[in-house]
């Protein structure tokens, strides 16, 4: 499991702090940036090779990450439009990030299962995302 906020992930490409993205379940989030913009920035994880070997992608809640008037897409249409070459389960509306309540604490860096099928979508966390330390 890995990932965060999208403006933020893409503004680390070329750093030291670059996204590890290689068999991973990416999590995607973010806040108020207008569908154009997730474009602009899922498209530039892709040409950056950031996608060719993630796993599954499960987009947060995108709180208020809506169109501007006059404008006859939505930001789900962007998404899929972006990634219609994605093999893996895409999953949109997570609440965690940046979202309107019930924020849902996912922990980053651990082994994950997502499973995406006809009955539903199930995330599985595979190991604790802490542990104890002896004394």
């Amino acid at each position: 499991m890995y990932g965060g906020c999208l403006s933020l992930l893409t503004a680390s490409l070329g750093s030291d702090f670059e996204i590890r993205t290689d068999d991973t379940i990416l999590f995607i989030e973010d806040v108020a940036e207008k569908p154009y913009q997730i474009d602009r920035m899922l498209m530039q994880l892709r040409l950056a090779g950031k996608l060719k070997q993630v796993r599954g992608i499960i987009f947060g809640e995108m709180l208020d990450c809506v169109q501007p008037g006059g404008q006859d897409y939505t930001l789900q249409q962007v998404i899929m439009r972006v990634l219609k070459d994605f093999s893996g389960p895409i999953i949109y509306g997570l609440r965690s990030g940046h979202v309107s309540s019930n924020n849902i604490t996912l922990p980053i860096g651990v082994r994950a299962e997502l499973v995406a099928d006809g009955a539903g979508v199930k995330l599985s966390i595979l190991e604790a995302a802490t542990k104890a330390i002896s004394k």
